[in-house]
């Protein structure tokens, strides 16, 4: 008998909310992807080729992409080789090494490596303390959105519409003010302040305008709060100069100078 509770498949590029059994990670950017059926809706035995592809629906380059993937889809465990050999038999993979997130042997039903959206909440790999919308490990969640949060974020548009490389600074100093005050165990050093201007950057370089790469707060309460690609809003791909390694390495510095000292 035919499961009459069963939903029909959803378009590819329909937004839908994920299910309660769906699985989702800390970035805003892959769940939007997900929601959107660009990634298996459940979040779960995602190809490397299906990252990637995903990724170029909001528009990033390949050097990007592959930069994404060449640590993501890397075995994280503790028997990984070290030394002079381990450099000259993969030199990529010892590059990124720390980066990965599979489990050993982790593949899907065909044999092919892949991951789950949430093993990138894996703590201190990608995922850091003071994220810009989520909990640090030690408060007991990192993974779930806050909405207050995103209201901050959207607060700090000085001018009360897009929020600029200014504000995203002034927002980043609150942010690590406030989770030294309310997490003892908070660790955040330069390779954390790195990834967190880092993936700000890559949001204001994909969603973003202008001189100061503003992201209107349309988008971000989209992006952030729904977790959908701000469609709706007038967002569109950028097709005529898609963000390259540089720009975003350019950008990431920019937010850490504008933030200034860490400690």
């Amino acid at each position: 008998m035919e499961d009459q509770t069963r939903l029909p498949a959803i378009q590819k590029g329909v937004f839908h909310p994920p299910e309660p059994t769906d699985l989702r990670s800390p970035c805003p950017v892959l769940n939007a992807l997900a929601n959107h059926g660009y990634l298996p809706r459940d979040g779960r035995s995602i190809r490397a080729e299906e990252m990637n592809a995903a990724m170029v629906v909001v528009g990033v380059n390949y050097p990007i992409r592959a930069l994404l993937s060449a640590g993501t889809y890397l075995e994280n465990g503790g028997n990984q080789a070290t030394g002079l050999f381990a450099i000259l038999r993969n030199p990529l993979a010892y590059a990124f090494r720390r980066f990965g997130l599979r489990y050993p042997d982790q593949v899907d039903a065909e044999g092919c490596p892949c991951v789950d959206l949430d093993q990138l909440g894996r703590h201190n790999v990608i995922e850091h303390d003071v994220s810009w919308t989520r909990r640090d490990a030690a408060q007991g969640d990192n993974a779930t959105v806050q909405k207050n949060l995103v209201e901050k974020m959207m607060a700090s548009a000085s001018d009360g519409k897009a929020v600029d490389t200014n504000d995203f600074a002034k927002l980043r100093r609150q942010r690590l003010q406030e989770q030294r005050k309310d997490n003892p165990e908070v660790r955040y050093g330069m390779l954390q302040h790195l990834s967190a201007c880092g993936e700000i950057a890559f949001v204001q370089a994909l969603f973003g305008g202008g001189k100061q790469k503003k992201v209107p707060i349309e988008y971000i309460e989209a992006l952030y709060l729904e977790e959908r690609l701000p469609l709706e809003e007038g967002w569109t791909k950028k097709r005529r100069w898609l963000p390259g390694i540089g720009e975003l390495s350019i950008q990431t510095f920019r937010l850490v100078w504008s933030v200034g000292k860490i400690v």
